[in-house]
């Protein structure tokens, strides 16, 4: 059964929790993938204008990504994570033995998150991933700490310059995600693509707009597209209306003073954040990861 982060979801766990509270000490702890602990950690964030939660990440996007840097959100039928907080957990404990009952989908959708981190700052990580993403595909633990690790060390790395997303650092985070987002909401958050999934189509067309902006090379394109296929990743969104998916992008929590704003890859280690991408942009790279060719692919 898919757990959505629905509001009225939210109200009943705060509601549980006031009937258990008489004269208790109360902690959240966040046991589950990503969705669980944004939910979670929104409803820690909200009761009694903030308790401890604690962390337990047991999937791989969790344990990579979503666990870490205090985000938390419930989202609405027009937008994902619309309703949200800065908190941060007390912990984190990211167990790898946690992953090895995970079906193959779920990897693959951690696997997403992590190319991402390769992507914008960490050209050892991404070599390493080419190199061994059968190993990762098969829950090889060695391969897996490693992964993890690197990605968490990035991601804190950021969100310490930048925790509440005020300077402009932490916005490298969100490669892949505003055409990402704007694909789960057109699906209704049914669950045709997965968050992870949603997020390499979404890495796919941030990747067109930027060659067709003439910051990323094809040779460099091509690594990142023939990566994603290779982790059995979806770099389209056939089933989806482009017209869709374009509308949904324009509720983007990151545009900035009515533009925009789009994390772009410059080369595979190193990306940057454009502002006022021209619409004709923005609709062709849509319009191709809803049935065309990706370059490279």
């Amino acid at each position: 059964m898919q757990i959505l982060k629905k509001v009225n979801l939210c109200i009943d766990l705060i509601n549980r929790i006031a009937k258990y509270d008489k004269m208790k000490r109360v902690c959240v702890i966040a046991f589950g993938g990503g969705v669980v602990g944004d939910l979670a950690g929104f409803v820690a964030a909200v009761y009694k204008r903030g308790v401890p939660y604690v962390q337990l990440p047991t999937t791989l996007l969790a344990q990579a990504d979503s666990a870490i840097g205090g985000k938390v959100a419930v989202d609405l039928k027009i937008g994902k994570n619309l309703v949200g907080a800065f908190y941060q957990p007390g912990l984190v404990i990211s167990e790898i033995d946690f992953l090895s009952t995970l079906p193959g989908r779920q990897v693959r959708a951690g696997i997403a998150e992590i190319i991402k981190y390769g992507v914008i700052g960490d050209a050892g990580l991404f070599g390493f991933i080419e190199k061994n993403i059968q190993k990762l595909l098969r829950l090889d633990k060695k391969a897996l700490e490693f992964v993890v690790e690197r990605s968490s060390r990035i991601k804190a790395s950021v969100v310490a310059k930048d925790e509440r997303d005020t300077l402009g650092i932490r916005a490298v985070l969100n490669y892949g995600h505003t055409i990402g987002h704007a694909v789960e909401t057109a699906t209704g958050y049914s669950g045709t693509y997965s968050h992870g999934e949603a997020i390499s189509i979404g890495m796919a067309a941030a990747n067109h707009i930027a060659v067709e902006s003439g910051l990323l090379s094809g040779p460099q394109n091509t690594r990142i597209i023939k990566l994603l296929s290779g982790a059995g990743l979806p770099v389209f969104a056939k089933r989806l209306s482009a017209a869709g998916i374009y509308a949904a992008h324009l509720r983007d929590k990151k545009f900035i003073h009515g533009k925009n704003r789009f994390v772009l890859p410059i080369k595979i280690g190193k990306v940057k954040v454009v502002e006022g991408i021209p619409e004709k942009t923005i609709r062709k790279a849509i319009n191709l990861i809803c049935g065309g060719r990706i370059d490279g692919h």
